[in-house]
């Protein structure tokens, strides 16, 4: 249409202009002819002005529809997404629907028009993930409960400096009057005893048999008066073994042995001593992640106190578990995607940091010693009874395991504690603090580093709801001659300042 007018008014022109000479050549011009010349311009201008006017509207019809599709875009946000973890994003499948639409009722036919928008940002990236957090928990995170957080985790890392500080550690492994239960085994005649400090009576006819006995019937004889210790170093063997595999050493050949144990008192050291408390930020994507993710604790001990565990919205955290979501803080930190291991993982790690903290507690504690001592002396009074007097132990060599084992009962039962909601008391000098469960957790968290607690998170976001979510896009368009680029984003957190 455009075009026909155009031609029309060159036409017309034409026209007017071989008047215009006709009249002159006539020598007919008149005080008309002025308005013969003026009347054809302020036509053509008018007509090309409002053709621009109408060229200019559509554009900015264009633009505005282009905004729109952007908005639509970003209001399609996936509800259950945000309902569950509190997180913006947009299907991307979802993200060009809008576009035929606004295409029809901004763009005229006449004009050439294309709109394609695609994902600049997805919620996959660990950048946008923790901008998305942090942006939550800005609002959801208060003083209080960081300040919480804090001093919670700086009474763990006093127990750490604790147990880093004691020459304990280094004295067991080095001790020479340690006795590997093991070796006395092997050669229970390493560590005689005096059968009189045990106070055991062997009758003179089981002398006269004793003496008489081959060294094939005093061997059986050993071997069943020895089976009292071999139950107690078989009872510990299975109970410190898992503690090695969840440090992630090799098992040693002799796990009971002294200068085996360091391996374990290391992996302790590493978990409350070798780390710096992190910034603000990164403890709100840590009470991010123990908010909205449940772990296989749903119920706490706070002071005293019992608390369901729920997330900022109220739901709970049992009932979480109770629709598949199991153990998923404790796979966040293991980067493992079976709750099960993950929940071993975490038990065993829980059992290797109390178990170091009893058996320093055992060793330096001289009221335990006379006790542990008094129970070593019962082991040799059973043995050397069993034996008639051929096998006698000194009660002294025994003390070691008779330690080790009630160290371990300890922390399996200080474990049992914390599965089961409640706080346990950890004691130095003067200074004692309570802990519970997810407070563990929160010292195991932050020795990952943040992008993989992040990829964590993530994947187990992927576990609940499934999908690609795009957080930020971008619109590029063609209209006629000319191109057009926008871009939105949900975030409107503010990066902190380098």
């Amino acid at each position: 249409m455009n075009l026909h007018i155009t031609k029309w008014l060159r036409s017309f022109y034409r026209k007017w202009l071989k008047l215009i000479k006709n009249k002159f050549k006539a020598e007919e011009a008149s005080s008309s002819l002025f308005f013969l010349i003026l009347l054809p311009a302020a036509v053509i201008v008018l007509f090309l002005t409002f053709e621009n006017a109408q060229m200019r509207r559509a554009e900015l019809d264009f633009v505005r529809g282009c905004e729109n599709s952007l908005d639509l875009t970003l209001a399609d946000y996936d509800r259950q997404l945000w309902h569950e973890f509190g997180l913006w994003g947009v299907d991307s499948n979802f993200i060009n629907q809008h576009k035929n639409e606004i295409e029809q009722n901004f763009v005229e036919n006449k004009h050439k028009a294309n709109i394609e928008i695609s994902a600049l940002h997805s919620l996959d990236e660990t950048d946008q993930l923790r901008k998305q957090i942090l942006r939550h928990m800005s609002v959801r995170a208060p003083f209080l409960v960081t300040k919480e957080i804090v001093n919670r985790i700086t009474d763990v890392s006093i127990l750490g400096e604790q147990l880093n500080n004691s020459p304990i550690l280094t004295a067991i492994t080095s001790q020479s009057d340690l006795f590997d239960p093991e070796s006395i085994l092997n050669n229970p005649g390493s560590v005689p005893g005096d059968l009189e400090d045990l106070d055991v009576e062997i009758e003179q006819e089981d002398q006269d048999r004793l003496a008489e006995m081959s060294n094939t019937e005093l061997n059986a004889l050993s071997e069943t008066a020895l089976k009292i210790l071999a139950d107690l170093t078989e009872e510990a063997k299975t109970m410190i073994i898992p503690m090695y595999e969840s440090t992630g050493n090799q098992v040693p050949a002799n796990p009971l042995a002294p200068s085996s144990l360091q391996s374990i008192a290391n992996f302790s050291d590493q978990l409350l001593f070798n780390y710096d408390i992190p910034v603000i930020s990164r403890l709100q994507i840590q009470e991010y992640m123990f908010n909205y993710y449940p772990m296989q604790v749903t119920e706490l001990e706070i002071s005293g106190n019992k608390t369901q565990l729920q997330t900022p919205d109220g739901r709970l955290h049992v009932d979480l578990q109770a629709a598949g979501r199991k153990n998923e803080i404790e796979q966040i930190i293991y980067n493992t995607e079976n709750p099960d291991s993950a929940a071993s993982k975490a038990k065993w790690s829980i059992r290797g940091i109390c178990f170091t903290y009893h058996l320093i507690d055992n060793f330096t504690d001289a009221e335990k010693q006379s006790h542990y001592l008094l129970q070593a002396t019962g082991i040799s009074t059973a043995i050397a009874a069993v034996s008639f007097g051929h096998v006698v132990i000194d009660p002294q060599s025994l003390t070691y395991l008779i330690i080790l084992i009630d160290s371990l009962s300890q922390a399996f039962a200080d474990c049992n504690q914390l599965l089961a909601g409640e706080e346990v008391s950890f004691a130095f000098a003067n200074a004692k603090f309570e802990l519970n469960y997810r407070d563990f957790m929160r010292v195991f968290a932050l020795l990952k580093k943040e992008d993989k607690l992040l990829t964590g998170i993530n994947n187990m976001r992927k576990k609940t709801i499934a999908g690609s979510f795009i957080t930020s896009i971008e619109l590029n368009a063609d209209f006629r001659n000319s191109s057009l680029r926008l871009s939105r984003e949900f975030s409107d957190y503010i990066s902190e300042k380098q």
